[in-house]
């Protein structure tokens, strides 16, 4: 597809240098600023995958990706969003309603945007880090 229809990105590494980042032994996050979702016409979604042979990860809520039209997501205080990235479902319901379970090892994520707008294209819009959740 050409960029115009769909964009897509992902998180080989975190924001510590792990590289392909390790579920194991970090949790993690990806937080949307308020306003700083993907800008898509269609739609946006960010896919989780084990490595080493980037298959989906089965899980006990069969939850394998995140996006706009999932339900039942929790926006931040401030408007943003934030995503929790680890093995074990979150304790707070606030987080396992934003949560994307990871395999127990190493993994890396997709992002795509269908119908991107002009600051994903332009690179005006910044993929936010994957950041190791302390």
């Amino acid at each position: 597809m050409p960029a115009a229809e769909a964009w897509y990105a992902g998180w080989a590494q975190d924001d510590q240098g792990h590289r392909p980042p390790n579920a194991s032994t970090h949790d993690h996050v990806i937080h949307f600023a308020p306003g700083a979702l993907p800008s898509a016409r269609y739609f946006w979604s960010v896919t989780m995958y084990r490595l080493p042979e980037r298959l989906l990860v089965a899980n006990e809520i069969d939850r394998y990706s995140i996006g706009d039209r999932t339900p039942g997501l929790v926006h931040d205080d401030d408007g943003g969003l934030t995503l929790y990235v680890r093995k074990h479902r979150p304790a707070d319901p606030k987080h396992a309603a934003n949560w994307l379970p990871a395999p127990d090892g190493p993994f890396t994520i997709a992002i795509r945007v269908y119908g991107p707008e002009t600051s994903v294209l332009d690179g005006s819009w910044t993929l936010p880090a994957l950041s190791v959740d302390a």
